[in-house]
């Protein structure tokens, strides 16, 4: 009795390991677990001997119903919330270790401890979480819910039970420790700034490609702070726009386009001044007409025509020809 109330933490509310029980009564770790086991065995029997069997029956049954709601697959703390509350989490862990027709993953370095009701979607679930996984790592894309379920939703049944491989999935994808869903609903690696953006830069580089086009660092720092409202899990920090670009300066993916404008370097723009730019244009074209260079320019960079045709005036680096065509001066 001791050892299962210890381990499933029934009267402190905080678990106990294998390892500390064993240290605390002079016995190894798998000889805990073999007397948690006959515990538990104990008490199954008795319960199906005892005047407990009816009032557990129904407990069972809402843990069923429970999982049901969850495409009979749920993620161990998820499925106590839906449940009841966090303060009789460990009691309702303790309960379905006792229910034969639960099914229990326990925690890996890839997934959450959960539990399903489904002998079937219990064993395909590995298969299903590493295709998964799959999936992310090779399109590098985030996918919504429906375009996962129309792709691997058939890995537990079709037609009548669309819907239930829509939820059961939906749940395998929240027992993943590696897939995650993102601030904009949609599904990725947890390590992918656009899913799950830690850092100041990470969360700049997810607005600025949200948005699409190139922001002012101070607007950047305003979306920074709408973003950070959707991070529940992270705590609010306080973003000051010349601290925001700060750190845009400080990292390849941004590049200043204009005065206190970034861009994306997978835009396609380039680093440097606006001569490095003219520079760059007129070592990958040749001679180029005036009208074109500025052109290209302005592709690169929020700035006045001005600006270009002054850089120009650089006679140790550019020239015209015959034709009016600038190149460079080698």
């Amino acid at each position: 009795k001791n050892m299962l109330v210890e381990r499933f933490g029934l009267q402190t509310g905080k678990p106990n390991t294998l390892d500390s029980i064993g240290k605390r009564n002079g016995i190894t770790r798998e000889r805990v677990r073999q007397i948690v086991e006959d515990g538990l065995s104990q008490i199954r029997e008795n319960i199906q001997a005892g005047k407990e069997q009816e009032k557990l029956q129904a407990i069972f049954q809402t843990l069923v119903n429970a999982l049901k709601e969850g495409g009979h697959v749920k993620r161990q703390d998820l499925l106590v919330e839906v449940v009841d509350s966090k303060d009789d989490a460990n009691h309702i862990v303790f309960i379905l270790h006792l229910g034969d027709q639960f099914y229990r993953q326990k925690e890996t370095e890839h997934v959450h401890p959960f539990w399903s009701s489904k002998k079937d979607i219990f064993d395909s679930a590995p298969a299903v979480l590493q295709d998964l996984l799959n999936h992310f790592e090779n399109s590098k894309e985030p996918a919504t819910l429906d375009d996962l379920v129309a792709a691997y939703g058939k890995a537990f049944g079709s037609g009548e039970n669309a819907k239930t491989s829509a939820r059961s999935l939906a749940s395998l994808l929240e027992v993943s420790k590696y897939i995650t869903q993102g601030y904009n609903g949609k599904w990725g690696l947890r390590k992918w700034p656009e899913i799950y953006p830690k850092g100041m830069r990470d969360k700049a580089y997810v607005v600025l490609r949200d948005t699409g086009k190139p922001l002012h660092f101070v607007d950047v720092a305003k979306l920074i702070d709408q973003l950070q409202s959707a991070l529940v899990e992270q705590k609010q920090k306080e973003i000051l726009p010349q601290t925001v670009h700060n750190e845009l300066i400080k990292d390849s993916r941004f590049v200043l386009v204009g005065r206190g404008t970034y861009g994306l370097s997978e835009w396609g723009y380039k680093p440097g001044t606006v001569k490095e730019v003219l520079l760059q244009i007129l070592q990958e074209n040749g001679p180029i007409a005036k009208e074109d260079l500025i052109g290209k320019t302005l592709e690169q960079r929020q700035v006045k025509e001005s600006t270009i045709l002054l850089n120009l005036q650089d006679k140790k680096s550019f020239a015209r020809d015959e034709d009016g065509r600038y190149y460079l001066i080698v």
